[in-house]
């Protein structure tokens, strides 16, 4: 058995101990870096997503720590539940693509609102390609976002 393997009957049994019974596995994929992404689907989602996706970096939490404790390997876990982090991640491009737009029209920086270090990531990986934008992160903990900078 592979450790994908391994890992779709640690995250099966994770969910059953947990009490929820009506759940799917979508995927449950390496990363080219490493990382482990899980996709499930549950009925009835909003509980288990949360408000701003929060239960969900909770569970990954705990299920990054079920993991290493059961086969030793330790593994960042990226969870998605019914495909609210590809939409969450797919708005966060869009809102990337119309700040780099705004600075480009107003050649002024344009400051988003604060967000997590991997919402963040997504924000600067969207915008690497474009030689005429730069982006950086400015601010402390909470409070820390992204600015989004034309180049001329």
């Amino acid at each position: 058995m592979g450790k994908l393997d391994e890992v779709k009957n640690i995250v099966n049994e994770f969910w059953k101990r947990a009490g929820i019974l009506d759940f799917e596995i979508k995927a449950v994929e390496a990363a080219t870096d490493g990382s482990l992404n899980i996709g499930i689907f549950i009925r009835d989602a909003s509980l288990y997503i949360g408000e701003e996706g929060r239960n969900i970096k909770d569970f990954e939490t705990i299920l990054r720590l079920v993991i290493k404790k059961q086969i030793g390997d330790v593994f960042t876990v990226h969870l998605d539940i019914n495909n609210y982090r590809e939409f969450k991640n797919e708005a966060l491009r869009e809102l990337a693509k119309k700040a780099a737009r705004r600075a480009r029209f107003y050649k002024q920086p344009v400051a988003l609102e604060a967000m997590s270090a991997y919402e963040r990531r997504i924000i600067h990986t969207e915008l690497a390609v474009h030689p005429d934008i730069k982006t950086e992160s400015t601010g402390e903990g909470n409070n820390r976002r992204v600015v989004v900078k034309y180049i001329s």
